[in-house]
């Protein structure tokens, strides 16, 4: 059954099409609906891997974001590898849903380094944006300040900003935003960050929306924050065109 799943919506590669955006300078939304999203908007007990917790605003905040991100032009929702994630989320009321891969943005080893569906020109594509970049992370996250020519950088803290932070962090991005037509917003905001887009499409519909997530960790950091992780001496020689 999920062989099938894969089968009909990971035909088209959607890091070249999103790379296309880029390149294209067409408004788009790409967020990744994983197993955190999942729990928390099913209100589960506990916390995801980054030790957010699942609280009730949050999961309520997912199902919103859900509803609205996957309903507009050019939006690209990752879905995680369960079939029951896929049927939970469109039971919500949208079942006309572009899914696509959930590591669209993420360089996956389980696949050999230079062999992830033209990531490298995804990374490529976002360092090159004339798009004024904002970037939502937190402060371990300053060496893609650099590498990708990043603008502006609104800190969050790694594990509980979106209960505790949200309006502040919000209003941080809004002072930076001049045009929406010329900026580039890229999420490395855990669960929150859907909702964070969200809502700021609403305001800046003609920006483009990249939940990058932890796609960057390793490069910035050294450290594996999740499983998918090759090891950071491959990472740099495969991404070396971007980082010399």
């Amino acid at each position: 059954m999920l062989k099938h799943f894969y089968h009909n919506y990971f035909i088209m590669n959607s890091t070249q099409q999103l790379t296309w955006y880029i390149q294209n300078n067409v408004p788009c939304i790409f967020a990744k609906y994983g197993d955190g999203e999942f729990n928390a908007a099913n209100y589960w007990e506990g916390a995801n891997c980054d030790k957010t917790p699942y609280t009730r605003n949050l999961g309520d905040k997912l199902r919103e974001s859900f509803m609205y991100n996957s309903q507009q032009p050019n939006s690209m929702m990752g879905i995680w590898h369960d079939i029951s994630n896929k049927q939970f989320w469109e039971s919500l009321g949208n079942s006309n849903v572009n899914w696509v891969d959930f590591h669209t943005v993420l360089i996956d080893k389980k696949f050999p380094v230079n062999h992830n569906n033209d990531r490298l020109e995804l990374f490529k594509s976002i360092k090159e944006s004339r798009r004024k970049k904002i970037y939502i992370a937190n402060p371990y996250m300053e060496r893609a300040i650099q590498i990708f020519k990043i603008d502006s950088h609104i800190k969050i803290d790694p594990s509980n900003w979106f209960d505790t932070e949200y309006d502040s962090v919000f209003n941080s991005i809004k002072e930076v935003i001049e045009d929406d037509r010329n900026t580039l917003v890229l999420t490395s905001a855990g669960m929150g960050s859907k909702y964070l887009i969200s809502e700021l499409h609403k305001l800046y519909p003609n920006a483009i929306y990249i939940d990058i997530g932890s796609g960057f960790d390793k490069l910035c950091t050294g450290r594996d924050t999740r499983t998918y992780n090759h090891s950071i001496e491959e990472l740099c020689e495969y991404l070396k065109p971007i980082l010399e």
